[in-house]
């Protein structure tokens, strides 16, 4: 039965190890980031933000949940006669659950679908990207030098925990190769693993022993990280999700 390892925020563990563990993988996860709602001056930088006929850009599921969080029924009235745009499925979905219709979806889902999706008609509209404090520049590059009038809102930070038990026993286990594959999830989780990783072993050591394994980038942007790491991932799903890259795995091995 193939391994594999990954990190996820701390509320998204139990569900992605019960998805992993669903298509056939034995599963070693420990927690890398830990999510905290944003400073209230993020979320008046929002409601000040939004004008009729600006393009909304959900940029992951926990945005929606934080701004449901605190929003409450009133979120549903916020965006009427905005064009809503979710990064993915996954997005999407939470949207529709607080009552929020989605009007477009990047054929990639990711930083640099959305540009593609949204480059030849953003020009001299505001564009409000709602996502966390951590986003690459990808997105709001593009979108500005397409001539959008861009407001990025962090309505929630990403702090990463450290070590802990979890890790510690990823670290030793990928020294010992009892791990078949390492899946990072986003570029922020991939650089704070791999950084821990060098500090405990060292970094000459640390990358020997990261290199035994395969190595998966759910997409574009996390594979760009590893790659500025020194880790040209093995495995990149055609689609940037969670499950589809399980499924690039499975099919891998």
């Amino acid at each position: 039965m193939t391994v594999i390892g990954f990190t996820r925020p701390k509320d998204r563990i139990k569900d992605s190890v019960k998805e992993a563990e669903d298509m056939g993988f034995t599963v070693m996860a420990a927690p890398s980031l830990e999510i905290f709602t944003g400073d209230d001056e993020e979320f008046d930088k929002l409601t000040s933000s939004l004008i009729p006929g600006c393009i909304v850009i959900f940029g992951s599921a926990t945005a929606v949940e934080q701004c449901q969080k605190r929003f409450g029924d009133s979120l549903k009235g916020m965006f009427d006669g905005m064009r809503m745009v979710s990064i993915g499925p996954a997005t999407t979905k939470k949207l529709e659950s607080v009552g929020l219709k989605v009007d477009s979806v990047p054929d990639d889902y990711s930083s640099y679908g959305l540009v593609d999706l949204l480059k030849d008609d953003v020009s001299g509209k505001r564009v409000v990207v709602i996502r966390s404090d951590s986003g690459s520049d990808v997105l709001s590059d593009g979108l500005i030098e397409a001539g959008a009038d861009l407001v990025s809102v962090a309505v929630y930070k990403l702090k990463e925990v450290g070590m802990c038990p979890d890790i510690l026993n990823m670290y030793v286990s990928i020294k010992e190769a009892r791990i078949d594959a390492m899946a990072f999830t986003s570029p922020k989780s991939a650089s704070s693993f791999i950084g821990g990783l060098e500090e405990h072993f060292g970094k000459e050591q640390g990358d020997k022993y990261l290199m035994q394994i395969r190595i998966a980038a759910i997409g574009r942007p996390t594979a760009e990280m590893l790659e500025s790491l020194g880790f040209k991932p093995d495995i990149v799903p055609a689609e940037t999700t969670f499950h589809d890259m399980l499924q690039a795995i499975k099919d891998a091995f």
